[in-house]
């Protein structure tokens, strides 16, 4: 996409506020303050025809909003969201079986003597 030096202008200062906080929806006072009052006709030419090419939307209140087509034309990769997949627990994957018992380990002779005099068995 051929991009006009006001544009370019515009588009990097877009980027320099993603850069500092990045969300896809930005004050567009943060945008202007950054714009000479010489140029200040210019720029806003070169926001609106960014618009027009569907890189930003602008809502007509404070904010506008960068879109992925703007994003990808301010250097930034689009992460695809990933497919939720539900989670399986574990007790759904394999049936709950007892655990073998472990044998005891039989007492000595002399427990086991002591054990009889004193009533166990």
């Amino acid at each position: 996409m051929e991009f006009t030096p006001g544009e370019r202008a515009v588009l990097n200062q877009i980027r320099v506020l993603y850069a500092s906080s990045p969300r896809i929806d930005q004050q567009m006072k943060a945008l202007t303050m950054q714009w000479a009052p010489t140029h200040h006709e210019s720029y806003r030419k070169a926001y609106d025809a960014l618009i027009e090419k569907r890189l930003i939307n602008d809502a007509g209140t404070q904010i506008f909003r960068i879109t992925e087509a703007g994003l990808r034309a301010i250097g930034v990769t689009v992460p695809r969201p990933q497919p939720v997949v539900p989670r399986v627990s574990a007790a759904r994957l394999a049936p709950q079986t007892a655990l073998p018992a472990t044998p005891r380990r039989r007492a000595g002779l002399l427990s086991r003597t002591l054990g009889l005099l004193r009533g166990r068995a």
